[in-house]
């Protein structure tokens, strides 16, 4: 009777076991990483003017390029196969949207659109707008199709599936940008992990917004305008902050006179991504606890 009695008595609430994998802290974990990298970079590099071998250079230089994608795999991807319910296609994303990146986004921006002779040298409004119509909004474009037309919607079953497979998307999109930096761009190591966290910090921002939106569209009946405000603003985000935060790195703005240039975009890149983060985790709680109170205040049928 005791043993049978046992049975019927309830877990502890903190024994309760969440079946998915939890989103932010992962994001945290590998912005946080990526970030931690990227000043041990710069300290060496640029403060104490560490000098190596160009080859070794160029070694480095190709695992800061990956080091975003090793990082996801990592505390992502190999996490999600440990939970009572992972989520479906995660890989796929990734892959598809970095082939996608190389087949048209590449292609487009340095054949079609060529920003490089002309949006540089043009008044500073031209530049912001040009590269939201151009780099922001292709690049959100291009993130947003993969998602919708691999995942969304029958592999979303929480709001958050949003953000895991768009955060998937940055990561594919955001690999071959560094890729191609590093393969055309001879730097030294601080300066290529300086453009590693600053495209990959804006490529989350903007997906944040852009998985905001499809869990809308899937879990809620938003105004139809929805979806396309979140792909203005992603776009925005990734395609408008790029300008105004290199022209104040450009500007060699300072605090004192002091403040080291580089570090400046460093800093607005990670306040950009900490910003929206906040921003849309409170939007995703309250969307998730209001979809509680009415399935708890609704009749049974």
């Amino acid at each position: 009777m005791a043993s049978y009695s046992t049975r019927l008595i309830p877990p502890p609430q903190e024994e309760e076991i969440h079946p998915y994998r939890r989103v932010w802290p992962s994001i945290a974990l590998e912005m946080g990483v990526l970030f931690g990298v990227t000043l041990v970079c710069y300290t060496a590099f640029r403060v104490l003017g560490l000098e190596l071998p160009p080859l070794i250079v160029q070694a480095l230089n190709a695992v800061l390029a990956l080091l975003p994608l090793l990082l996801w795999v990592v505390f992502s991807l190999l996490r999600e196969r440990a939970v009572l319910l992972p989520r479906q296609r995660l890989l796929t994303v990734m892959i598809v949207t970095g082939l996608a990146a190389n087949a048209v986004g590449l292609p487009l921006v340095e054949g079609v659109f060529q920003i490089d002779r002309w949006l540089p040298l043009a008044p500073s409004t031209t530049r912001i707008v040009g590269y939201v119509i151009t780099v922001g909004a292709l690049q959100e474009l291009l993130k947003y199709l993969v998602v919708r037309y691999t995942v969304w919607p029958d592999f979303f079953r929480t709001r958050l599936d949003g953000v895991a497979y768009t955060f998937a998307s940055s990561i594919g999109y955001a690999t071959l940008l560094n890729i191609q930096f590093v393969l055309t761009t001879a730097t030294l190591p601080d300066s290529a992990a300086f453009f590693v966290f600053n495209t990959l910090a804006l490529h989350v921002a903007a997906s944040i917004i852009v998985g905001y939106g499809l869990a809308e569209l899937k879990f809620a009946a938003p105004t139809p305008l929805l979806l396309l405000l979140t792909l203005v603003l992603a776009s925005f985000v990734n395609g408008g902050l790029a300008p105004i935060r290199d022209g104040l790195v450009n500007a060699g703005f300072s605090i004192n006179g002091a403040f080291p240039s580089p570090l400046i975009g460093f800093f607005i890149s990670l306040a950009i991504l900490t910003a929206v983060a906040l921003t849309f985790a409170f939007l995703f709680e309250r969307a998730d606890r209001a979809a509680r109170e009415a399935a708890g205040g609704a009749s049974p049928s």
